[in-house]
């Protein structure tokens, strides 16, 4: 059986979105708990920003 065919247990994908979407919110209060930011510190901030956001809306596609 491929990789693409594979069911995933739905509880643990919500675990492992879970756990990248804290990671990535750690990252960002980092990044802001700063006085100043280089360009691309600010860039990289943005990054982080939407990729939590994806996560957040991934988590809330498999609560539903």
């Amino acid at each position: 059986m491929g990789r693409s065919q594979r069911r995933i247990d739905p509880a643990k994908e919500i675990a492992v979105l879970e756990n990248r979407h804290q990671k990535l919110k750690a990252q960002v209060a980092a990044y802001e708990s700063r006085k100043a930011l280089t360009d691309k510190e600010e860039f990289a901030l943005q990054k982080l920003k939407k990729e939590k956001l994806r996560m957040k809306d991934a988590l809330q596609q498999k609560r539903t």
